[in-house]
């Protein structure tokens, strides 16, 4: 009978609870690193670290150089004109990944998240606020900063889900 009972229990053991391959998807990419464009008129901002890319699908009017007033961020919902999407992968990439007239055929891209409108049925937003760059000899404008934030944004993949109420992205920088 005691072997019974402890072949019982070694059974439970080895048996151990399984939860499936449940991972928590998240990113981080370092607010303080600027923003990339290939170029002003391709409305194409992006963020690279190793082999994942933060991407920012938006109108160039987004980064007009008009300073916002304190507190009141110029303010975009998300949707198909302005789009936010993650993207991983399967080796490291540059920032002249994006800024070629084809992407190449490698690396692959073996993960992509797509933001959508919100976290529980909030709208998922994106705040631009602008500021000018003073020279500080002359105090003449030498561009404009625009510190970009999304604000309850949910990433899905069509099967998982992840959510950030707050995520920095960072600053772009515009001539005058």
């Amino acid at each position: 009978m005691k072997k019974f009972i402890v072949l019982l229990v070694c059974a439970f053991i080895l048996n151990g609870c399984n939860d499936g391959e449940l991972t928590i998807q998240t990113f981080n990419f370092d607010p303080a690193a600027a923003i990339n464009s290939c170029g002003v008129n391709n409305g194409l901002f992006f963020k690279v670290k190793n082999n994942e890319a933060l991407i920012l699908k938006t109108p160039i009017t987004t980064f007009a150089n008009t300073v916002t007033p304190a507190n009141s961020p110029r303010t975009l919902v998300i949707n198909s004109t302005n789009q936010v999407i993650y993207r991983s992968f399967n080796s490291i990439i540059s920032t002249s990944y994006f800024c070629g007239s084809l992407p190449p055929a490698t690396p692959a891209v073996t993960e992509e998240w797509y933001a959508s409108d919100g976290i529980a049925g909030t709208s998922g937003l994106i705040e631009v606020t602008t500021t000018q760059i003073l020279d500080p000899t002359t105090n003449a404008v030498t561009g404009y900063n625009h510190y970009v934030v999304f604000k309850n944004i949910s990433f899905s993949n069509g099967g998982k889900s992840f959510s950030y109420q707050n995520y920095v992205y960072g600053n772009f920088v515009t001539a005058p």
